[in-house]
């Protein structure tokens, strides 16, 4: 069943950079999602918000938002070890 659905994210982090960085890593994934689907990002001081849209199924949208939540889980342990 197809539906319009939004989900808004906000991860707050220690630092701005660690945010700025982790926004930026995600740019190349931003580009290829399946149609009907959008995500938007902005990095306000330390946190980083994040929202998608659908209107697909909502398995691909849950599916879609556990990959990038899994890219910045990823990248942030990344940078915890080289900072």
């Amino acid at each position: 069943m197809k539906k319009n659905i939004e989900i808004d994210i906000s991860l707050k982090f220690r630092k701005k950079s660690t945010a700025a960085i982790i926004a930026k890593s995600l740019d190349p994934d931003n580009k290829d999602f399946p149609e009907g689907m959008t995500m938007s990002q902005s990095v306000k001081n330390n946190i980083l918000e994040i929202n998608f849209k659908s209107n697909n199924v909502m398995e691909t949208l849950l599916n879609t938002v556990d990959e990038v939540l899994s890219m910045i889980d990823m990248t942030s342990k990344t940078l915890e070890k080289v900072e």
